[in-house]
């Protein structure tokens, strides 16, 4: 112990090293003398400095500047040992090399902390070498690439973070791309290393060089993309949740549409069957020639029965059993011009072209109520021998037209106050649709309605987006109130 403590203190005694081993005065030479020492001979020069990175190469650093030390074994050295480092410098342009050298470890010491420099700092190549920390995003992980190399961007430089995937202990930790990361490591300029001229790389020495100091921005293109992910599927949640509340809403109508209709068939259709029945039998027992009676009888007689047929035409209307009962529209629409048309001596031809598609309800039940008013209006008041009704599934729109060979109309002279044309109208338009009446006297008339396919998505949508403000706005006030 005597002797080793002895040759220690003759190994940093004043004057134990002459100036060809680059010693300047009592004290070794700084490395960063070395270069000025360079000029003036090229003798192995000698000095004492701190292991900043063990492996191959070894990089030593004291307080002035580092230096890469090539070819020598770096098993027995670690981290912060303080060595003496006796070999050729070299000067270049990627900082100073010491080759054919020869390390001698002092003692064990403490590791130097990093210099704290930015990226464009470290690419003038001032501090090659050395040992610094930089702070930068990760924009690409390479680590399943042979070179082990995380692609990091700072300011205007992007430079790369090496590692060495043949430590066991080297653990990185889980980085997402966008993080934000304080790294320390080797200054290196070497071309192998940087990739391209003007660059640098950090060499990391384990996992402990990596720091995240915050996560990914949330609007990376993933969260985005997951974000889009979850309003998709809140949409359509609320698309699906507002057409059930349509269609219980439209059920709820129908049922109370059926209620009306079965309480005027057992009330106010049967009061003027009764009515009938009475003035027939007054007919029928009223004094032999008193002809001015009989005729009041008879117009009273036809008035009842014309407004029976008018209240019979209403409770059709009113009854939704077709659209119910069936599963398709063009069903519906057959039964009830059947229905309408029974004991009449009319010829109809009813055609369904295009390809069928499924409609939403509310749009099967305008189609529907404007056939069931178009021809009930043809027979009431065409008096026609043909009727043609024509369903079409088209690309666009979905069009119904009714036309009829009756006697027509000036559609100028056409009464808009009236609820049969008015009401098909709005109908119609509720849908974004056209309606159109085309007829000439002697000549017919023709019904024509088209909704486009598209604004019946259109509709659907526009009625989830108002869902979903009325619920913001709800929940909005109830927040201001609890506050």
């Amino acid at each position: 112990m005597m002797g080793t403590f002895l040759l220690l203190s003759v190994l940093l005694a004043p004057g134990a090293r002459t100036a060809a081993d680059g010693s300047v005065g009592d004290a070794y030479a700084p490395i960063s003398t070395i270069h000025s020492l360079l000029q003036q001979h090229s003798d192995p020069i000698t000095v004492r400095a701190t292991v900043t990175r063990n492996g191959n190469p070894v990089y030593v650093q004291d307080s002035t500047e580092g230096a890469e030390v090539d070819g020598i074994s770096s098993q027995d050295l670690k981290i912060g040992d303080q060595v003496l480092v006796t070999g050729s410098a070299e000067e270049s342009d990627h900082g100073l090399l010491f080759r054919k050298a020869s390390i001698r470890t002092l003692w064990p010491g403490i590791p130097i902390p990093p210099l704290a420099v930015t990226a464009d700092q470290a690419a003038l190549g001032k501090f090659a070498n050395s040992l610094i920390e930089v702070q930068g995003r990760l924009v690409g992980d390479g680590r399943k690439d042979p070179e082990n190399s995380l692609k990091i961007e700072s300011g205007n430089q992007i430079f790369l973070a090496k590692f060495d995937s043949a430590k066991g202990d080297l653990l990185l930790p889980r980085l997402e791309r966008g993080s934000l990361l304080r790294l320390r490591g080797i200054c290196s300029v070497r071309p192998e290393d940087t990739h391209y001229a003007g660059g640098f790389a950090l060499l990391l020495r384990s996992a402990e060089d990596i720091d995240t100091v915050s996560g990914a921005p949330w609007w990376s293109i993933r969260h985005l993309f997951e974000l889009g992910l979850v309003l998709l599927c809140a949409v359509w949640t609320a698309h699906v949740v507002r057409v059930g509340m349509m269609k219980t809403r439209f059920r709820a109508i129908m049922a109370e549409r059926s209620r009306v209709a079965h309480e005027m068939h057992d009330t106010l259709a049967q009061s003027f069957a009764g009515v009938a029945f009475q003035i027939q039998a007054a007919k029928n027992n009223s004094p032999q020639g008193d002809a001015v009676l009989e005729r009041h009888l008879d117009v009273a007689l036809d008035m009842v029965r014309h407004s029976h047929s008018e209240a019979h035409r209403s409770i059709v209307m009113l009854r939704p059993q077709p659209l119910e009962e069936t599963t398709t529209l063009q069903d519906a629409l057959k039964q009830s011009i059947d229905r309408l048309t029974e004991g009449c001596a009319i010829h109809v031809n009813f055609v369904v072209t295009g390809t069928r598609v499924d409609l939403p309800l509310f749009v099967e039940d305008v189609l529907y109520r404007v056939a069931q008013e178009s021809i009930a209006n043809a027979l009431r008041h065409g008096n026609p021998n043909n009727l043609s009704i024509n369903l079409d599934y088209g690309t666009r729109v979905v069009a119904l037209k009714v036309a009829d060979d009756g006697k027509g109309f000036d559609p100028a002279q056409l009464d808009r106050s009236g609820f049969g044309v008015s009401g098909m109208r709005q109908r119609i338009r509720a849908l974004h649709g056209d309606f159109t009446i085309s007829s000439e006297p002697g000549k017919g008339t023709q019904v024509r309605a088209e909704i486009p396919r598209r604004r019946v998505a259109l509709v659907r949508f526009k009625s989830v987006v108002s869902t979903c403000r009325k619920l913001y706005r709800k929940a909005r006030e109830g927040g201001v109130g609890s506050a």
